[in-house]
């Protein structure tokens, strides 16, 4: 008994399973249309957020006499309080370690913020002194 070509069961095609890959299909695009909106919401609303904490300014007042810019002893202290207000405003040097601290000491915020502090004054001499005394503008950037 011999089968002929005609004679061989052939399987059919599983409809069960194209089913299946239509449904994956339809998912993965449903899936694709959401992840592209929530990557559109986040480049619109990431660079906003991150400008909005850059630009956040604590600002800390420092009094000053008329008397603290024409001495320069009164003067040095009001650099010191100067600097200590600008440590303050770019992390409260309180209870951090010592490694935080030289941190934000080294930082540009410190140093900005210093500088800006001296500025708001409008006193050449002071802003000399401060000069002098920035390790980014004075003589111990240069070396010994």
């Amino acid at each position: 008994m011999s089968q002929s070509v005609s004679d061989i069961p052939c399987p059919k095609a599983h409809t069960h399973a194209s089913r299946h890959i239509r449904e994956w299909t339809g998912a993965l695009c449903i899936a694709g249309a959401i992840l592209g909106g929530l990557v559109m919401l986040m480049a619109m609303q990431g660079p906003a957020l991150a400008e909005d904490a850059d630009e956040r300014v604590e600002r800390i007042s420092v009094p000053y006499v008329a008397a603290d810019l024409s001495d320069p002893v009164r003067a040095r202290q009001l650099l010191t309080r100067i600097d200590k207000a600008a440590l303050k405003a770019c992390g409260d040097m309180e209870g951090l370690s010592i490694p935080t601290q030289d941190v934000i000491e080294w930082s540009n915020c410190h140093h900005e913020s210093f500088a800006r502090g001296v500025a708001a004054v409008h006193s050449p001499t002071l802003t000399r002194m401060a000069d002098a005394l920035d390790p980014w503008i004075g003589p111990t950037a240069h070396g010994p």
